[in-house]
């Protein structure tokens, strides 16, 4: 995937440079649960108990360290690489054996990334605690409103990753939003509109989030 979180993390990019290390070495301390199922707590510290895909390489990093204690801002709950199944990403239109966990990022922002791909065009999902009204004043001016099965959302166009032929939903969530991104690859057909179909993906991907969250 060519370099979709650095375009779509929007408001990730505020956070300083060098924190991005520390969130690397923190994302290798991450163990898998015991079984198939884990509970986690959710934004208002109640446990929040579903169903998790537990491959070690999968896990997200641990969300507490010296940047993120400072900062007040909830935890990110929904985590896209474990709580997704291969079906509804299969559904969505993309290889389920593609999942691969990408660059979280842990710090006065938190966004949890998973990648899968497909043929014509590559997925990430960034789920982060930037706030809702944060991401809409950074992406407000080249976004149109929309909604994806009843929760607010932006079509963001942004300028800056028209040349990458990238398209992303930003979905919200009680903690923050959900990044939806798509790059096309180069076996996508010249003229192909990259936001083409990408309100289809974002509807099949929302339920996996969570009524709760």
């Amino acid at each position: 995937m060519t370099g979709i979180r650095k375009a779509s993390l929007t408001l990730a990019t505020i956070a300083v440079t060098s924190l991005v290390a520390s969130c690397s070495a923190d994302n290798g301390a991450a163990q898998p649960t015991a079984d198939s199922t884990q509970a986690t707590a959710s934004s208002t510290g109640e446990p929040s108990t579903r169903p998790t895909l537990t491959a070690l390489k999968l896990q997200p990093p641990p969300q507490d360290n010296k940047y993120t204690a400072s900062t007040g801002r909830p935890k990110v709950v929904f985590d896209p690489c474990t709580w997704i199944s291969d079906e509804t990403i299969q559904k969505a239109g993309f290889d389920s054996a593609s999942r691969k966990r990408a660059d979280d990022l842990v710090a006065e922002y938190s966004f949890l990334t998973c990648d899968f791909s497909s043929p014509t065009r590559d997925l990430s999902l960034n789920s982060g605690n930037a706030t809702w009204e944060e991401n809409a004043r950074k992406v407000g001016s080249y976004s149109e409103q929309t909604t994806v099965n009843g929760r607010e959302a932006l079509l963001v166009r942004d300028p800056a990753t028209a040349l990458r032929r990238s398209c992303q939903i930003d979905v919200r969530t009680k903690v923050g939003f959900v990044q939806v991104a798509v790059d096309l690859t180069e076996r996508a057909p010249r003229g192909t509109d990259p936001c083409d179909g990408l309100l289809d993906i974002a509807t099949t991907i929302e339920p996996e989030i969570g009524k709760g969250n």
